[in-house]
């Protein structure tokens, strides 16, 4: 016999499936990462109409059996569709980089609490905030992400000697090494900060966002988080992120 089981959730990603079904990816409260399938979703009348959605906070009713990677969803209750994520190009994009990297990194039914409570911080405070900003903020948000996937960047001092770095007017920030250099322990992977950048990184932690977009910051931090994206999680490439612009 399943196992019925109800649990908050976000939808990360959905995909057809038969002729009027869903495959979704929804990562949920309390089990972490789930697979279900949406029988006749995508009929007209169906009663998931609208709840399946990207970046929709839904309450969600499944039957769980231990034989399955995939479960049955049997119903979806909208908690808040993030409607401010798909009222403007750039907050939808945005929105994706955040599902798209969680949807990438995690596995299967490890439930992660803080990551959940992190994915709903970060799409509702896209939802919120200004239409210009909404992609600067995701490439911040991706790199908060960074130490539930285990690939958190060292932003202390020098990774290999621990000589003092942090006050220099160009940071070295080394994709291989994982954190900043100095100059002795420069290598070819190496990625230069100016400390305008570096700030925002350090601000991030703390959960401050800048008001304003720094456009060369912007493509600095971009082409960063794909290279160190693609190195540390064996040729990770983020589709959205590709998207992003300022």
């Amino acid at each position: 016999m399943p196992n019925i089981l109800k649990t908050p959730g976000i939808v990360l990603r959905n995909r057809p499936f038969k002729e009027s079904s869903l495959f979704c990816s929804i990562f949920t409260e309390k089990f972490g990462k789930l697979r279900l399938a949406a029988k006749g979703a995508r009929r007209p009348r169906s009663k998931f109409c609208g709840s399946l959605e990207p970046f929709t906070h839904v309450e969600v009713i499944f039957y769980k059996r231990e034989s399955k990677e995939v479960y049955t969803l049997s119903d979806a209750v909208i908690i808040s569709d993030f409607s401010g994520l798909r009222n403007s190009q750039n907050k939808f994009i945005a929105g994706q980089v955040i599902c798209e990297f969680i949807d990438q990194f995690t596995v299967r039914e490890e439930p992660n609490r803080n990551l959940y409570d992190e994915l709903l911080l970060s799409l509702g405070k896209i939802a919120s905030g200004d239409d210009d900003i909404a992609c600067f903020w995701s490439l911040l948000m991706l790199f908060r992400l960074l130490k539930y996937a285990g690939i958190e960047p060292n932003l202390t001092d020098c990774i290999c000697c621990h000589k003092p770095v942090a006050d220099n007017t160009i940071i070295n920030f080394s994709i291989g090494r994982g954190g900043l250099v100095c100059e002795e322990d420069f290598d070819e992977s190496v990625f230069k900060l100016d400390k305008a950048a570096f700030k925002l990184l350090i601000d991030s932690r703390k959960g401050i966002f800048p008001k304003s977009c720094n456009f060369k910051a912007f493509l600095t931090l971009r082409n960063l988080f794909e290279a160190y994206i693609f190195y540390h999680l064996n040729g990770l490439s983020l589709n959205s992120l590709k998207l992003l612009k300022y």
